[in-house]
């Protein structure tokens, strides 16, 4: 499925494709196998095959295989944009800020953001989110330091991630304070996890004007008709879809392999399509 048109983040002059590639398996050797299921010249494959389908942009964190994802995926932007001429074909990436408890000063945040722009190879960033609203330090504090870091050039536009809509209002209300406009909240949605269209946190977003970003789309996988109750995920992600989840996928399945028979799609690609008609959002790659 070839992305759609690109379309501006929030108010920023940023401008991505709906589709966008996560990058939480490269280099996740725990969870997803990487080293032994994959290696770097499939994310390489992976890589190329999302430019290929007019993707534009890439969003990965510093915790993703403690730094490897990062790496990786400046090594292939790197790579992919020597020959390059026009600033129009340049690779857009987001990465985040994840709060240790053990992180507590304004400089922690500085030199966390510093070598996730060394590890990706740029002067700046694209996106810039707070991977959680973690304690002990209040979230406030963290969007204080996000906006300085915006202001020294550091980060382009700012988001946050698995922030609640009263978490999202306050820091559109801090931001908004110094002039900086919250671009995005990186939440879960997908069609096995809806919560978002109870929990306040769509309307929040469609109400300041911030693009919502969904994280598994495609539900780690669940959602392209290649697991169920007799043949469920791999370890350690089988506890996390075990029980109830699992057995709820096989009705689903079904409607979404007819829904897409009729417009030769995949199960993955109605589940893509369900989301891009709401709202602006990632697809794990």
């Amino acid at each position: 499925m070839r992305s759609k048109p690109r379309e501006s983040l929030a108010k920023n002059d940023i401008e991505v494709s709906r589709v966008g590639a996560g990058t939480w398996q490269w280099g996740g050797k725990f969870y997803w196998g990487y080293g032994r299921s994959y290696t770097d010249v499939d994310l390489a494959n992976a890589f190329s095959a999302c430019i290929s389908g007019g993707i534009n942009w890439f969003d990965t964190a510093e915790i993703y295989g403690r730094g490897r994802s990062e790496q990786i995926l400046g090594k292939l932007i790197h790579n992919s944009q020597v020959d390059k001429k026009s600033s129009s074909d340049r690779t857009i990436v987001a990465t985040k800020f994840f709060p240790y408890p053990w992180r507590w000063k304004h400089h922690s945040f500085r030199n966390a953001l510093k070598n996730s722009l060394k590890r990706l190879g740029v002067q700046s960033v694209d996106l810039y989110q707070i991977h959680f609203p973690l304690r002990p330090r209040n979230f406030k504090y963290w969007v204080d330091a996000l906006a300085d870091a915006t202001e020294d050039g550091l980060v382009k536009a700012v988001g946050v991630s698995n922030f609640t809509s009263e978490q999202t209002k306050q820091t559109h209300e801090i931001l908004s304070g110094r002039g900086i406009q919250l671009a995005s909240n990186q939440i879960g949605y997908s069609l096995l996890n809806r919560s978002p269209e109870s929990n306040g946190i769509l309307d929040a977003c469609k109400e300041l004007g911030v693009s919502v970003i969904s994280y598994g789309p495609l539900a780690e996988g669940l959602l392209t008709g290649k697991y169920g109750p007799h043949n469920p995920p791999p370890l350690p992600r089988r506890f996390r879809w075990a029980g109830r989840r699992l057995k709820v996928l096989p009705p689903l399945i079904s409607l979404m392999k007819d829904i897409g028979s009729a417009h030769q799609s995949t199960p993955s690609q109605v589940a893509l399509n369900w989301l891009i008609n709401e709202t602006l959002y990632q697809y794990q790659a």
